[in-house]
């Protein structure tokens, strides 16, 4: 069930207490301001229509909705934080969450659970671009709103943010997926796609066991039946609770409100430094006003030693000239080695291996082994559209296909 929001006079934090915004049910008040750390529990402070309507929203932290987060559960063979933390860069890459020129991907992890010599984390990621509303830089610290529920251990928990329905599972009391729904209710489509990630946590070892369904939201008898006779677990329903605070925090500061925060800090220092700067320029000018009367005299002294060798200079200018000239000649881009890797950099992943390669003249010879011909012609594609190998005129005949079923192919590279 939806949770109830009785909103309160807006006050400060006292000593103790932090603010958090978290994402509302419905559109209709999309945001939520919650104090934590009070005497009593939680309390609502304020609901709002945008993060920039938060009017304690300095030094407070901004709970990224389920949807604007990227969810990756992985198992990895260590046990090193700092290991760990080296190798999921990597794994971002792999899994094509790491944006492309844009700097490295904004994200933070947990681990959820150590079993030997392994360790099994969960990583949030956040898309190359965000909601400009969450782009807010009076914000403190970026968290994720659903790392703020207190969820049931060995469940799969289903909630509402903004009108559109949520899902994050555990193992044990640990979060260790989330992901947000394509709708807002019980649907044929959404019981499918609970059930393929029910499916494939369970293969990737993530989850082993789900014990129960919690509904923090209110459905239809319809829709209740339809959940349970979907997931085969017991389904319950409940208020959604009120937030409490993480144990640990995650820092998923937008990549825009970073920047943003390092232009002003930036600027706050430049004024501090205009004025170093400018007692510093006073002796400097006095410091210059030296050594240029000194340069001056080098200057004189140079001029001299100028005219008394000009033979010798002229010697070297001529030597100079003529090394341009012998230049091509001695390119290192025409070394039989960089011709060697430039030629492995166009060979299609794991499709073909070579078997002579043959440097000589500015000509190339290239003979391999594909795995169909197929492999051996996108090879030949690749080599016309390498950055490092133009200049070359490129031929191949037709491949021969050995008894094996590779495709036997011969290259020749003329460069003009």
């Amino acid at each position: 069930m939806v949770r109830t929001v009785k909103a309160k006079a807006v006050r400060s934090p006292g000593k103790g207490e932090r603010v958090v915004l978290m994402p509302g049910a419905t559109e209709a008040e999309p945001w939520e301001v919650w104090l934590l750390g009070a005497p009593s529990a939680a309390e609502c402070l304020q609901a709002c229509s945008s993060p920039a309507d938060n009017r304690l929203r300095k030094n407070a932290t901004l709970a990224l909705p389920v949807a604007q987060v990227f969810c990756l559960p992985l198992w990895l063979n260590e046990t090193d934080s700092k290991q760990i933390s080296a190798m999921i860069p990597l794994q971002l890459e792999l899994h094509g969450l790491q944006p492309r020129g844009v700097g490295a991907a904004v994200s933070d992890w947990s681990v959820v659970e150590k079993d030997g010599a392994r360790t099994l984390v969960v990583v949030g990621v956040l898309p190359a671009a965000l909601a400009k509303e969450v782009d807010d830089e009076a914000y403190g610290t970026f968290d994720l709103s659903a790392r703020y529920l207190s969820l049931p251990e060995n469940a799969l928990t289903l909630w509402q943010e903004q009108d559109r329905l949520v899902v994050a599972i555990t193992r044990g009391q640990n979060l260790v997926y989330f992901q947000a729904l394509a709708e807002n209710k019980i649907t044929d489509r959404v019981l499918q796609d609970l059930n393929c990630i029910r499916t494939t946590l369970l293969m990737q070892g993530v989850v082993t066991t789900l014990q129960q369904v919690m509904l923090w939201k209110e459905v239809s008898p319809a829709e209740f039946s339809a959940l349970r006779n979907a997931m085969q677990l017991p389904v319950n329903q409940a208020e959604c609770p009120p937030p409490r605070a993480p144990s640990t925090s995650w820092k998923l500061t937008p990549t825009t409100v970073h920047e943003a925060k390092r232009k002003r800090e930036s600027k706050r220092w430049q004024g501090r430094a205009a004025l170093v700067v400018l007692a510093i320029y006073l002796v400097l000018v006095a410091v210059l006003a030296i050594r240029f009367f000194i340069a001056s005299q080098h200057v004189k002294e140079l001029q001299q030693w100028q005219a008394e060798h000009a033979q010798d200079i002229a010697l070297v200018h001529d030597t100079a000239a003529a090394w341009k000239d012998l230049r091509p000649v001695v390119d290192e881009n025409s070394y039989p080695l960089e011709l060697l890797l430039h030629t492995y950099e166009s060979i299609p992943a794991d499709q073909l291996r070579l078997t002579l390669f043959e440097a000589e003249n500015g000509h190339l010879r290239i003979k391999g082994e594909a795995k169909n011909v197929t492999a051996a012609f996108q090879f030949l594609d690749n080599l016309k559209k390498n950055p490092n190998l133009t200049g070359y005129t490129w031929d191949m005949g037709q491949p021969q296909i050995l008894p094996n079923d590779l495709a036997q192919f011969q290259v020749e590279g003329t460069r003009l």
